[in-house]
């Protein structure tokens, strides 16, 4: 019963399935390679039957035609499966003809006794049976027949077969095994690399005892990642609140400032004090879990595009008045919200356009502003960075807008790109995402 319960233990493992695996394939190769070691061996027993009935028809050839009575004592000599005698007419009948495997044998017999290529033999197979026959020098045929003469086949092309039969079963069974073995990591590993952008990944529990483990354990670490995402979520917007009930009176009080000077500085200070939170809190947002959804994503540009024409702000839009995909799109709209904000902000200015591809989604915002030297477009996605331009023109902002639409486009499994405009003319925004229409 132990060694039971330790086989099944054993079997349920994933050492053990490899082992397994291997020794089956193995096991089928040990057949094979017996099976065609077999072959090779009748191979060369043919290959001696062929030289001993070579060896026969030469002293045939040689006694029949000057010494009679010598060939007829010989042909008593003979195996029992040879059978030999004199004839007047050739088998078989109408020129040399030699099928398959009588072919092969025709030519080890030619191999074996150069002297016979000057006779007509001629050979060919009926049944298991070799039948023949060769022209003597007085004029008369050999007509002999080796019984049982194929039994085991002597084809190379039957090698050939058997190798490559056995090389496909060989294959099968280790594709077959290592699929059983892989499959179930393959699926963590999908499921791992979905973490962060759905809500829970659930993970099959199965396979071998260690794969299992794996699953069991990655599960757990699943929900504590996303119990942490949720718990500074809400730490964040704890802070946010404790923030904003100061900045709110900040602002109450402002007015009781008699300086007006001061009362314009005091007030840039708090709509500063208050971007730099709201910035955080979109930053963070990004980590939020969301299930994608087929929506209308001109819609929302063009709402985002609006409600920047509500601030007052430069914003045009140019795209179709429609176009269906799957994706996310609180993170949709929060990232053309984020990059149209940016426009306007350094800019003034923005222009929203948006286009199909094959395979893909574009939005392409540009401006008129003075862009950002070559050496930065790379550095203005880390974290805080803001350029000299922006701080010496007193430009509001917390240098995460770039960071937080980098993150929100990988979110949405797209890319994002810099580039100038030809001639100075402001910057270029290119965001691909993936097309989905399902």
């Amino acid at each position: 019963m132990n060694m039971l319960r330790w086989l099944l233990g054993w079997f349920d493992s994933l050492r053990g399935r490899i082992a397994i695996a291997l020794l089956i394939g193995l096991t089928v190769q040990f057949i094979g390679s017996d099976i065609i070691f077999e072959r090779i061996e009748a191979a060369r027993l043919e290959r001696a039957r062929a030289q001993r009935l070579a060896d026969w028809l030469s002293f045939a050839d040689e006694f029949a035609g000057t010494r009679p009575d010598a060939f007829e004592r010989m042909t008593k000599l003979w195996q029992p499966d040879l059978i030999v005698r004199r004839s007047l007419a050739a088998v078989p009948e109408g020129g040399v003809r030699s099928d398959g495997e009588a072919r092969q044998v025709r030519q080890l017999i030619l191999e074996a006794r150069p002297q016979l290529r000057h006779h007509d033999v001629r050979a060919t197979a009926e049944g298991r049976d070799l039948v023949g026959s060769m022209h003597l020098a007085n004029g008369d045929w050999l007509v002999f027949r080796a019984e049982d003469y194929f039994t085991f086949s002597s084809q190379l092309q039957r090698f050939a077969v058997s190798g490559f039969l056995l090389l496909l079963c060989v294959t099968f069974i280790v594709l077959l095994f290592g699929r059983m073995v892989g499959r179930p990591l393959a699926r963590i590993a999908k499921a791992a690399s979905r973490v962060g952008w759905d809500e829970a990944v659930p993970v099959d529990v199965n396979g071998p005892r260690e794969v299992r483990q794996v699953a069991i354990a990655f599960g757990r670490m699943q929900s504590r990642l996303m119990e942490q995402v949720a718990d500074r979520m809400q730490s964040m917007a704890a802070m946010s609140h404790d923030l904003r009930t100061p900045l709110a009176r900040m602002r109450l009080n402002i007015s009781a400032v008699g300086d007006a000077e001061a009362r314009a500085a005091f007030e840039q200070d708090v709509e500063e004090m208050e971007g730099f939170v709201s910035s955080i809190l979109d930053y963070l947002r990004g980590d939020e879990a969301e299930a994608e959804q087929r929506v209308d994503v001109a819609s929302i540009v063009m709402t985002v595009v609006d409600e920047a024409r509500d601030r007052s702000e430069n914003a045009i839009y140019a795209g179709p008045d429609r176009l269906e995909a799957v994706t996310r799109p609180l993170k949709l709209k929060r990232l053309v919200r984020n990059i149209v904000q940016n426009a306007t902000r350094h800019a003034d200015n923005a222009c929203v356009t948006l286009t199909q591809g094959k395979h893909d989604i574009h939005i392409v915002v540009t401006d008129e502003g003075q862009g950002i030297p070559d050496t930065d477009l790379e550095l203005v996605f880390e974290p805080f960075r803001r350029l000299e331009n922006a701080r010496k023109r007193h430009i509001g902002g917390s240098g995460l807008g770039l960071t937080s639409a980098r993150r929100l486009v990988e979110r949405l499994g797209g890319t994002i790109t810099l580039a100038n405009r030809p001639q100075s003319c402001g910057l270029e925004v290119t965001i691909r995402l993936p097309l989905v229409k399902v």
